[in-house]
């Protein structure tokens, strides 16, 4: 699915939630065609990813007024503490990044992320459900191609890990998040052998810091 599509189609789920006075975050940002997309509609967004190259490939490719680029490594709480130390609160954009985590390191990942938000936040996740993993395992199989696969089938996006029903809301009130709205959603993938489309059981969740209630 096309990133800056789904910045633009979700901005009726995320836009008010998220303060245009404070930097936005996108978490997860990969080459920044979706940070840019969210540059659209907020005066400073600044994208964060884990890997040194795709922060890199945003700031050649994706680079715009008002939007920045930094590695930040969700699992490193102490990283996020350090960010939100010199730009204050933000409001989060997290898209298909979280699925992917063991438990541990979901606690981790929901730390940092409250340490970005501070005390007056809002956050927009959008994440693959778990009924998503065995979903696209069958999917997979029906193309004959190895589960292992699926990240360069789906939009190179990681297998989901099998968790609870609403494991990341949990996570999220454990760290001070109040949950505002949370509902199904689907996340369009294109299955590479027959170049069709499919729908991926997937969720929202819009949240935001527990002072700011």
């Amino acid at each position: 699915m096309d990133p800056t599509y789904v910045a633009h189609a979700h901005l009726h789920l995320f836009g008010s939630v998220l303060d245009p006075s404070r930097p936005v975050i996108d978490v997860g940002c990969g080459d920044g065609a979706q940070t840019a997309a969210i540059g659209q509609h907020f005066d400073r967004v600044i994208g964060v990813d884990v890997a040194p190259s795709a922060v890199e490939r945003a700031r050649k490719h994706h680079g715009a007024p008002g939007i920045e680029y930094e590695q930040l490594d969700l699992l490193k709480p102490e990283q996020a503490a350090a960010l939100h130390e010199r730009i204050g609160d933000a409001g989060l954009y997290v898209r298909t990044v979280l699925h992917a985590f063991t438990p541990e390191e979901l606690t981790l990942a929901a730390t940092s992320l409250a340490h970005l938000a501070g005390d007056t936040g809002g956050a927009f996740f959008y994440e693959l459900a778990p009924a998503s993993r065995d979903f696209i395992v069958g999917q997979l199989a029906g193309e004959g191609v190895p589960a292992e696969k699926f990240g360069f089938v789906f939009d190179r996006v990681p297998l989901p890990v099998a968790r609870e029903e609403n494991a990341l809301q949990r996570e999220l009130e454990k760290v001070g998040f109040e949950i505002l709205s949370s509902a199904p959603i689907d996340y369009q993938g294109t299955v590479k052998a027959g170049g069709r489309h499919v729908n991926v059981p997937a969720f929202f969740v819009v949240a935001r810091a527990g002072a700011a209630r």
